[in-house]
């Protein structure tokens, strides 16, 4: 993460959308905790199936927020020892089901995401 002086740099970009170093923290904080409630574990490789530059970014940097390897979906195939993974609706029907998917874009993970905390991850999140 870019130092707190270069909060507001423009560090991903997409499309339809840009995220500042700050928001991406904070967006990637958010996920973390989701996939902390999942069960994500140090060391864990964690398949990310997402197309989207942004999205991407904040898996990514959610996966290593919770010391887990953020590992990409190629050709449909998932990365070895996967057993978590992250994408949307439309990659997800062809997806197995070899893994526990957080599914995005569906409308409980949205509330979810939405109403989590953003507050930084720390030790005692990962541990709990």
């Amino acid at each position: 993460m870019p130092s707190s002086a270069d909060k507001n740099a423009v560090v991903v970009s997409g499309p339809d959308t840009d995220l500042t170093a700050e928001e991406l923290h904070r967006w990637s904080n958010r996920l973390a905790r989701m996939l902390l409630g999942m069960g994500a574990e140090a060391g864990a490789p964690i398949a990310v199936a997402i197309d989207s530059p942004v999205e991407a970014a904040v898996a990514e940097r959610a996966i290593t927020k919770v010391r887990g390897i953020p590992l990409p979906v190629e050709n449909g195939v998932l990365p070895e020892g996967a057993k978590l993974g992250i994408t949307h609706r439309a990659r997800r029907t062809r997806l197995t089901d070899e893994v526990r998917w957080l599914i995005l874009d569906e409308p409980a993970t949205l509330r979810r995401y939405l109403v989590g905390s953003d507050s930084t991850i720390t030790v005692a999140d990962r541990s709990a």
